[in-house]
């Protein structure tokens, strides 16, 4: 089997899919062998059950499929209405998927070895998750995570982010974009640096054996922990799985305070399962436990201390760090009088946001049409068919926005934009947005 996942890896990406037609018996093959999966390895097993049961009654529905893309969402979309479980996903691959992917249940040492450095290089080319590791003003440190990664790769690049912000007053971390962990072990080894004794944050237990595993922090983490000091977590409607998790458990030791929006509602890790030669499915076979509340967030997310929108929430985090930092009485005299007018002046200018209206002309026979974009950490917002074109109205802060359409499920530039970027990795239209 491939090495445990956390996260669904097609989660992290735009996926582009072409229209390939499906010949009936591999779509037939495909349904039974996803269905076994399921009833063999999701974490429930009545409601694994259900899932069948629900879609064999669609089997007028599913004759009429003829696209590996529309069968992928098909699935995913019945398998959610009956388990309302977000990790469940079929991803489709027209390309098929590479050998490298068809994962063994018994590989070799240097299969083994092969996944390992693959997997670390693909990290490194994204540095390990990190978006952003800076002191903002007023000694606050400020750490941004796309998601979680291994320690065994990443460990010496959060050490060294750990070191860069240990004399800051006040630490925020970002998990407005994060959409999960890439190992059971990330989480731990992060939260190892803001607790002085090993502390118990979470169990997960999995259907395959039956067993429950414990998950503490670490006795001794290399470089310097961030103790006795506050710390504020980012979350938005996007934050995701492991992100989850490490907002959840902050939250119940009281070593955070969270603010921003509630998160995504994703609580049972799995691992990716190859299908077939196109298709693969992230499958759940285990369930988080938390200790304190002996349950989880599955379905209903994890709420902030501090609801407000994710735009605001850094601006608000700023706030209250700074009436922290002023009101701790070791905070030196003078450096409190300059906080305070500071603080003053912060709170007179918040964020201002201009409403922009994006518009895609076209696509009349289109069924779904969304927006996605740096200003809202890429979630897709639905747009609405006025005229000739799919419309919507969105707040964005001035400056340079990336932006995409969804067509369809299919990522796509802007076709009346001609300013694009790209990252070596992805294309996504650019605009200026001006006062």
């Amino acid at each position: 089997m491939k090495k445990l996942l956390f996260i669904p890896l097609f989660l992290l990406t735009q996926i582009v899919v072409s229209a390939q037609v499906l010949p009936p018996e591999e779509r037939q093959s495909t349904i039974d062998t996803v269905l076994k999966l399921l009833n063999e390895r999701y974490v429930f097993p009545d409601v694994a059950r259900k899932m069948e049961q629900f879609v064999r009654s669609k089997r007028d529905v599913y004759s009429t499929i003829t696209e590996g893309n529309a069968l992928a969402a098909q699935l995913t979309n019945d398998f959610r209405s009956i388990a309302h479980d977000k990790h469940l996903n079929v991803g489709y691959h027209p390309e098929g998927i590479p050998d490298e992917q068809i994962w063994k249940k018994e590989p070799t040492s240097a299969e083994r070895e092969a996944q390992r450095a693959g997997m670390r290089a693909g990290l490194l080319h994204e540095n390990f998750g990190i978006l952003d590791v800076s002191v903002l003003k007023f000694n606050i440190g400020y750490l941004n995570f796309k998601y979680l990664a291994p320690p065994e790769f990443a460990g010496e690049s959060y050490s060294a982010a750990m070191n860069y912000l240990a004399k800051t007053d006040a630490l925020i971390i970002d998990l407005r974009q994060c959409r999960g962990a890439i190992s059971e072990h990330a989480i731990p080894f992060l939260c190892s640096y803001f607790f002085a004794e090993p502390t118990h944050l979470n169990d997960l237990y999995w259907r395959d054996g039956n067993i429950t595993n414990q998950s503490w922090t670490y006795a001794e983490v290399p470089g310097h922990q961030y103790l006795n000091k506050p710390i504020y977590v980012l979350t938005s409607k996007q934050t995701f799985s492991g992100a989850e998790e490490l907002a959840y458990d902050l939250k119940n030791l009281k070593r955070a305070t969270l603010l921003g929006e509630t998160t995504g509602g994703g609580a049972n890790p799995g691992g990716t399962q190859r299908i077939n030669a196109h298709f693969e499915m992230f499958l759940p076979f285990g369930r988080a436990i938390n200790p304190i509340t002996h349950t989880n967030w599955e379905g209903v997310g994890v709420e902030p201390d501090s609801a407000v929108s994710a735009k605001l929430a850094l601006y608000k985090a700023q706030l209250l760090a700074l009436r922290h930092i002023i009101a701790d009485s070791t905070t030196e005299p003078n450096w409190r009088t300059e906080l305070t007018t500071q603080l003053t002046s912060l709170e007179k200018n918040p964020p201002v946001f201009i409403r922009h209206t994006f518009t895609l002309k076209g696509y009349p026979q289109a069924k779904q049409v969304a927006l996605a974009g740096s200003f809202n950490n890429w979630s897709q917002s639905p747009l609405v068919r006025k005229g000739d074109s799919w419309v919507g109205d969105v707040d964005v802060e001035p400056g340079k926005v990336s932006y995409k359409f969804i067509v369809n499920g299919q990522w796509i530039i802007d076709p009346a934009n001609p300013r694009t970027e790209g990252d070596g990795k992805y294309t996504n239209s650019v605009l200026e947005i001006v006062r």
